[in-house]
């Protein structure tokens, strides 16, 4: 016999409908005040992006069930160490003044946050196998046009990862959503000069500004993020799982018999 602590799903609550709504404008809001036309203009917005993301997402936050809390914290140091790997160390971008701003690691959580709360939506959940395929569509597209159109070489690099977490994974849309929720920022980013892509990665590849298959990097952290969420479930359960706010949900242990599933109960 073994014990399982498994949250229930509940509408999504106010919140919830708060972030998804918030998201494109928080992002417009600091890739603008970060973008070189502003920086032309004789204004340095950056520093308002470096106030606006961190408030952000304290304010998040409080909408997400304490698991989802911890692993939003935690993609804040843990992407902040991505971004030196992957800009600083293997130069595969450049953010217009060199070093890695305040503000993106924090971008980078309201991301993980917005994409876990969007694939939770009961909307998704109940239509689970027509989003997954119609996502899988636009991202086949996506990357065919840009290895084929453009030849993009790192983006054939990143489709092959990204086909083997989808096969591992079981194509699950939380990932698939990613994409698309980078790809925005990606476009958006790019267009107004907050960074830019090395169009020969490493020397050897060729690729657009911005690579389609970028949103991989990101897929990869997430991953990560979420195992460490799981390793801290299993060894602090009621850290995890404890009750923050209203929109916060008691898990329930459940005995069971070799098996990882459980039947759970509501909170009341």
């Amino acid at each position: 016999m073994s014990s399982s602590i498994v949250t229930v799903q509940r509408p999504a609550s106010r919140c919830h409908w708060l972030l998804i709504a918030g998201f494109v404008p928080i992002v417009l809001f600091a890739l603008g005040a970060d973008s070189r036309l502003l920086l032309a203009s004789g204004f340095d917005g950056q520093i308002l992006a470096n106030l606006a993301a961190p408030l952000y997402l304290l304010a998040a936050l409080r909408g997400l069930r304490r698991d989802q809390q911890l692993m939003a914290l935690v993609f804040v140091p843990f992407s902040a160490l991505g971004e030196y790997l992957f800009s600083l160390g293997f130069e595969l971008y450049t953010y217009k003044g060199g070093t890695i701003p305040f503000y993106v690691p924090f971008g980078h959580a309201i991301l993980f946050s917005t994409g876990l709360v969007i694939a939770e939506l009961p909307l998704v959940k109940h239509n689970e196998a027509r989003v997954r395929a119609g996502l899988l569509v636009v991202h086949a597209a996506l990357f065919a046009g840009a290895v084929v159109l453009l030849g993009d070489s790192l983006s054939a690099l990143f489709g092959a990862v990204f086909l083997l977490i989808l096969r591992r994974k079981g194509a699950q849309p939380f990932y698939l959503i990613m994409g698309m929720l980078v790809l925005y920022i990606e476009l958006l980013g790019t267009a107004l000069g907050c960074w830019v892509w090395e169009p020969v990665p490493f020397g050897v590849l060729r690729t657009t500004n911005p690579p389609v298959g970028a949103f991989v990097c990101y897929v990869i952290a997430d991953i990560l993020v979420i195992k460490i969420d799981r390793w801290v479930g299993r060894l602090h359960p009621a850290l995890l799982y404890g009750r923050l706010d209203k929109h916060a949900e008691r898990p329930v242990p459940v005995q069971q018999e070799g098996a990882e599933q459980a039947q759970v109960q509501p909170t009341p």
